[in-house]
């Protein structure tokens, strides 16, 4: 089997970065590995750190090869996870993708070859690395399980899925509009729809949202190890998307037994009522989600 390539996004964090490298650096498979590594360019004031992070990545050996992107100007984390897995696709199949805070376990690497292998032709639209801790069913016998929610942290897609997704969200007003629509996307998390409507008003920048999106709407969910093969350092109050926080901590292990994968896409209701308070958000706050959507819904009318 060929070894999928590796992509690492970087910016301003020299310290995570190289605890990102080390972790991958002692994955199985590293030294069979493609890694490309992009950079963003610097804002003011952080131009000693984005450089700091250059160094890192000059010096890293131990993979197949290393390819070194840095970007003239500061495009923002969405820009260029869209932008670097696009090329990356250019020439590959598939693509395995971190950021710069996540500490990858020793099977990682083999786990997401095995499952873009095995799921590759099954409809289904990506790999997570990352599990919440869930409750699964007495007699659980699978290693993996299905959700209809992508995952940003460690995570692996196919060009043929990438290339479905629409990055303008053309069919917005038409989705915001349907209320069993933005109940079925919210089945994973009531967050989902309220985080769509901030990326299509420009509150936020977020690729993540809008693959989620994509995935729902060719309905091909995302596969989940039942065991989590990252930790997010970046929970620590550095990340750009995440405040400090213990709510997505997870027990990790060092290997997913690969012939254990589930072969069947459908979702198990049980093991998504747990999946899903992970990510749900209060009653006010989905009360502040509802009065927004209803307020975007009236400025379509107007």
């Amino acid at each position: 089997m060929n070894n999928t390539p590796v992509v690492i996004f970087a910016y301003n964090r020299p310290a995570h970065f190289q605890q990102t490298v080390d972790a991958l650096a002692l994955a199985d498979g590293a030294e069979e590995t493609d890694l490309h590594i992009f950079i963003d360019g610097a804002r003011k004031g952080d131009e000693a750190s984005v450089q700091k992070t250059i160094d890192i990545a000059r010096n890293i050996s131990k993979f197949k090869s290393v390819e070194i992107v840095c970007r003239k100007n500061n495009i923002g984390l969405a820009q260029n996870i869209i932008g670097g897995v696009s090329d990356v696709l250019k020439n590959n199949e598939s693509v395995i993708v971190l950021e710069d805070d996540l500490i990858v376990s020793k099977g990682f690497l083999k786990y997401m070859n095995n499952a873009l292998e095995f799921y590759r032709d099954k409809n289904i639209f990506s790999i997570a690395g990352y599990t919440p801790d869930v409750d699964f069913p007495p007699g659980y016998k699978f290693s993996t399980y299905m959700m209809s929610r992508n995952c940003s942290w460690g995570w692996a897609t196919w060009r043929k899925k990438w290339e479905k997704t629409d990055w303008q969200v053309a069919d917005f007003d038409d989705f915001i509009r349907d209320q069993d629509e933005c109940k079925a996307f919210n089945k994973a998390g009531n967050d989902l729809t309220a985080m769509l409507l901030r990326q299509h008003k420009g509150e936020i920048g977020s690729w993540s949202i809008r693959f989620c999106y994509a995935g729902f709407k060719h309905g091909e969910p995302t596969v989940y190890p039942i065991k989590s093969l990252i930790i997010n350092g970046g929970a620590d109050g550095s990340g750009t998307n995440v405040n400090k926080t213990h709510r997505y901590e997870s027990k990790t292990v060092d290997y997913i037994d690969a012939k254990a994968f589930i072969n069947d896409k459908s979702i198990d209701e049980r093991i998504l009522k747990s999946f899903r308070k992970t990510y749900n958000c209060s009653l006010f706050r989905q009360t502040i989600n509802m009065l927004k959507r209803w307020q975007y819904i009236a400025g379509i009318k107007s």
